[in-house]
């Protein structure tokens, strides 16, 4: 696999919300995710990361609840 914008160039990584494929210079770890560099990737897994950790952390806080009643 090549990379999406360096044709010449072969792919370090797929990104993770677009699947395309990322030489050393276009791919970003962010969010423990290898993405590209595009602002619409990048909002994407922070994004979903930031629900998760917001449905994990309301289920915690309702299931203590329920014991304190």
């Amino acid at each position: 696999m090549k990379c999406y914008n360096h044709h010449d160039r072969d792919a370090f990584a797929v990104c993770s919300t677009c699947g395309k494929g990322l030489c050393l210079e276009c791919a970003e770890e962010l969010c423990g995710k290898m993405v590209c560099k595009s602002d619409s990737c990048r909002k994407k897994v922070c994004f979903s990361k930031n629900i998760l950790i917001t449905i994990l952390l309301l289920t915690a806080l309702c299931t203590i609840l329920l014991l304190v009643d």
